[in-house]
């Protein structure tokens, strides 16, 4: 009965297991699913990734082409910078000076005064013209001159606005054209000829409402195909005529003309400006748009970037995950198998021998109930009763034995197996926390056990024994546990080991098979290509014996005949050439005498002599282009030559006049034409108007210091005159190219103090001059200059030291009032001597005075006033 109760325990475990592994099977089984799951959305994450990244590249690839082509744009809009100012210097350089400074300034005054462009501003008249061909360039710029750069309004209130504006900065000057003051021109009767044309409706576009201002420009003028026309047409029309070509015919009679330098046209240098700014505005605009579409780029680089680093964080969580669910897994697979082998080991040893000893059992029933109620004692002896009862009680006994034993090892197995399941299941991995949990509990427990202090010294030994065989149980698991460990590891390195030397003996011999098939091809395509070369070494060798035969036979030959001739034999057989060569080569024996290499020699003659031909031609042309740029070169450097005394006489002009109000003076240029006497006074005043720079002998000065009389020259004037002409010379070209500082010693030295004054004036104007401004460094004993000086400085000396003092103007105005005074003391006392005396008395005086104006009155030290302004 306790057999088959163990056997329906042991079955009923069996079951339980079964059920916990078929439970346990369907969980890995969904968890695996799930795992699967996982791993499809992780590789859809990595495949995001990628395609983010690639975008991301594509878009980095896309920045780099963008900023290639925005540094071209850049270098472009560089080159349009310089391009623009380029032509702009360049109109500067070719419109006057005032002129140039009263546009540029306009720009300004025009958005500080509120006015309108296009409405009560229209601009130069050449900014409002355009040519309908460009051959009408020179026509129209000779015809109009400096008109060009008139400005053109609406009325003239605003163009009294703008000058007054202009002359109240000193911002230049300007020609306005007030549409509502202009009267219109229209020349209803043009003469109807094929001469001439009108050179405003012919030659001009621009828009109607300025018909006014520029039927006050061109409305006079005619554009003709010849100077005698033009000559003709003006003065029967009274108007100018023009020629495509610049000769200018006046309705006065005057003519002009000859050559025009086109690179210095003021409407091709205005067309250029425009051209150059529109391109410019073009470029910027295009480099503006590039920064916006790489700005953009970089914000979707940004946004791609972010998105990536988004689902890298998501994939390595769901990495994380996923290593997670497959440790459970592994685990749980791990139990499933030891509950398998524990589910096999109690089938296999459990069961069928508890079913065995049943089936034993149930079979010995059976014959004891076969044999009972027969009597087995009374065959028998005493002795064998005896020894009967003795065996059936060591029967009884043994039997008991035999199921104590029994039922301990089922006990023992049980418990083998438990312990082998948990050392399987968690022993490997729960070691230290059971080694650190076993630990508290002992010393918790010991500490229980010392509090109570009721343990016998039997139970204690028996403690401490258990306690020295745990310890020695768990070192003895520790090193197993390493031992198995190291074996472990050192049986995947060596099955690594072997993979790796197995792959690689693999690849060896793969890459041997290659190799191998790789010799054959090339062994095979060796002998290919050294047949062919054997048979291209003898195609060859009969080519060059061919090549020698047939050079022998044209230089037998000698000169060949022109291709025409040959054309006639080209459709003859070879055994008719031959017969026709044979049938020349006896003509030519006849012509044996005759130099055959004087052909060949007229022919590299002649090819020489084309040749030299070309060169000189070649030659000619350079020494032409030469020659015209040294003209060119010529009449530049006449033309500033021109411009720069034009420029220094005009200024010698007005700083005369400033100088001395009452007087005039001027700049003369003196000539070969002064010395010939033979020409009449019209071809002097013709050549005058363009001398050439070779007929320029000096240059002369006449000038006048009273409103009526006659003119002086130099050597006509006294030491003070001549002083101040040389200042106005050294101002005027001063103004014509200024200096950034000037520094005269006593130059009013010589002057009478009303001069003294002009020229203090003067130099207070310059220095404080808007448009060039400039420093003056004065030494004087005069007071004049001192006045309108900014800083003061003494000059003092004292052995043979100089030394710089600071003074204030009140201290050099008495310095200089002092020596002054002493200057005039001496001057009345030498009065009274001899003219002779007078004169080395005034001598002796200046010395004397410049003496004083080193030594000083208290200590024999110097002062010399310099005058900064």
């Amino acid at each position: 009965l306790e057999k088959e109760n163990l056997l329906d325990e042991k079955r009923d475990a069996l079951a339980n297991l079964r059920r916990t592994i078929t439970s346990g099977t369907k969980e890995v089984e969904s968890k695996s699913v799930e795992l699967s799951k996982q791993d499809v959305v992780l590789e859809e994450l990595k495949k995001s990734i990628d395609t983010k990244l690639k975008d991301r590249t594509t878009l980095a690839e896309t920045r780099n082409v963008q900023w290639g082509e925005l540094s071209k744009v850049q270098a472009q809009v560089s080159d349009a910078k310089d391009t623009s100012r380029k032509a702009y210097s360049t109109l500067r350089k070719i419109m006057p000076r005032n002129t140039a400074m009263g546009l540029d300034s306009l720009k300004r005054i025009l958005a500080e005064e509120g006015i309108t462009e296009g409405t009560h501003y229209f601009g130069p008249v050449m900014d409002n013209i355009t040519l309908v061909e460009d051959k009408f360039q020179t026509a129209v710029e000779v015809s109009a001159q400096n008109a060009l750069f008139h400005v053109i309004v609406d009325t003239d209130a605003t163009a009294a606005r703008l000058m007054k504006r202009l002359e109240k900065d000193r911002l230049g000057r300007v020609t306005f054209l007030p549409l509502n003051r202009l009267n219109s021109n229209t020349n209803s009767n043009y003469p109807e000829s094929r001469d001439v044309v009108p050179l405003l409706q012919t030659c001009l576009r621009y828009d109607k409402r300025l018909s006014r201002a520029m039927e006050h420009v061109f409305g006079q003028k005619l554009l003709a195909d010849s100077v005698e026309a033009a000559s003709t047409w003006s003065v029967r029309c009274n108007v100018d005529a023009v020629t495509l070509d610049g000769d200018l015919c006046s309705r006065k009679g005057a003519l002009s003309g000859g050559y025009v330098d086109l690179s210095k046209s003021r409407l091709k240098a205005n067309i250029d400006m425009k051209s150059s700014q529109e391109n410019l505005r073009t470029f910027e605009a295009e480099e503006k748009n590039m920064r916006n579409r790489n700005k953009k780029t970089d914000i979707e680089i940004s946004n791609v970037m972010s998105e990536v680093q988004r689902l890298k964080a998501q994939k390595v969580d769901l990495e994380r995950t996923l290593t997670r669910m497959d440790e459970d897994i592994s685990t749980q697979k791990t139990r499933q198998e030891s509950k398998k082998k524990q589910a096999h080991t109690m089938e296999v040893e459990g069961v069928p021998p508890l079913e065995r000893d049943i089936v034993s059992l149930d079979h010995q029933v059976k014959l004891l109930e076969e044999e009972v109620g027969t009597d087995l004692c009374e065959t028998l002896t005493k002795e064998e009763k005896s020894l009967l009862q003795q065996l059936k009680a060591t029967q009884a006994e043994l039997k008991s034995n035999v199921e104590h034993q029994t039922q301990t090892l089922e006990e023992v197995s049980i418990e083998r197996q438990r312990l082998q399941s948990l050392l399987e299941d968690n022993l490997m991995k729960r070691k230290r926390e059971l080694e650190e949990d076993g630990a508290e509990a002992l010393k918790s427990h010991s500490r229980r056990r010392s509090k109570d202090g009721k343990e016998q010294p039997a139970a204690r030994v028996a403690q401490s024994q258990r306690k020295e065989n745990l310890v020695q149980v768990q070192r003895e698991l520790e090193e197993a546990i390493q031992n198995t460990e190291v074996v472990e590891e050192r049986l995947a390195e060596a099955k690594e080991i072997d993979a790796a030397l197995r792959r690689e003996l693999n690849e060896g011999k793969k890459e041997l098979e290659s190799f191998r098939t790789e010799d054959g091809k090339i062994s095979k395509y060796l002998e290919d290509a050294q047949k062919k070369d054997e048979k291209l070494m003898n195609k060859r060798s009969l080519c060059v014996t061919q090549r020698e035969l047939h050079s022998r036979r044209i230089q037998e030959l000698g000169t060949l005949p022109p291709s025409s001739a040959l054309k006639k034999h080209k459709g003859l057989s070879i055994s008719n050439l031959m017969r026709e060569l044979e049938r020349i080569n006896k003509k030519l024996k006849g012509y044996s005498h005759v130099n055959k290499k004087a052909f060949d020699q007229f022919v590299n003659f002649n090819e020489q002599r084309e040749d030299l031909l070309k060169r000189k031609d070649e030659v000619d042309g350079g020494a032409d282009k030469v020659k015209e740029l040294i003209e060119s070169l010529d009449r530049q450097k006449d033309e500033a030559i021109n411009r720069t005394f034009r420029g220094v006489s005009a200024h010698f002009k007005d700083v005369f006049k400033e100088l001395v109000p009452n007087g005039a003076g001027e700049l003369i240029m003196r000539t070969s034409l002064d010395e010939d006497e033979d020409l009449d006074e019209a071809e002097v005043v013709r050549r005058r108007q363009n001398p050439s720079v070779s007929r320029y002998r000096g240059v002369g000065i006449k000038v006048r210091f009273s409103p009526v009389g006659e003119n002086y020259i130099m050597s006509q004037l006294s030491g003070g005159q001549k002083s101040l002409v040389a200042m106005a010379l050294i101002f005027a070209i001063q103004r014509c190219d200024p200096a950034p500082f000037y520094l005269f010693d006593e130059l009013d030295q010589a002057l009478d103090s009303s001069y003294r004054k002009a020229v203090a004036g003067l130099i207070q104007r310059q220095a404080n001059s808007d448009e060039n401004p400039t420093q003056f460094i004065c030494s004087t004993f005069r007071p004049e200059l001192v006045a309108i000086s900014d800083n003061c400085y003494g000059i003092s000396h004292q052995d043979k030291v100089s030394n710089i003092l600071s003074l204030s103007k009140r201290d050099a105005l008495s310095f200089i009032a002092n020596l002054m005074n002493e200057e005039e003391a001496v001057g009345e006392v030498s009065s009274l001597a001899t003219s002779k005396a007078t004169a080395a008395k005034k001598k002796e005086a200046t010395n004397s005075r410049k003496r004083k104006a080193i030594e000083s009155a208290d200590d024999d030290e110097g002062r010399k006033t310099i005058a900064a302004a």
